[in-house]
């Protein structure tokens, strides 16, 4: 998959952007340019599993529940 923007894939996006969040806390940059070069580097390293592991770790921190909720 050759993503070029997000216009139709806002929920990667915000996945992008929780996971750069999580990793790269203050020093994140979340500008879609950004964001992109990220995905193409999870894509690149088959770890694009991180982004729903990190949206689990997110959950459980806000809602004490892994699942949301």
């Amino acid at each position: 998959m050759d993503l070029q923007n997000f216009d139709l894939n806002p929920k990667l996006r915000e996945l992008l952007v929780n996971y750069c969040l999580i990793n790269y806390e203050e020093n994140a940059i979340i500008n879609d340019e950004h964001l992109l070069q990220e995905y193409h580097l999870l894509e690149r390293n088959n770890e694009l599993h991180l982004l729903f592991e990190a949206e689990k770790l997110e959950n459980y921190l806000y809602d004490g529940n892994e699942f949301g909720g």
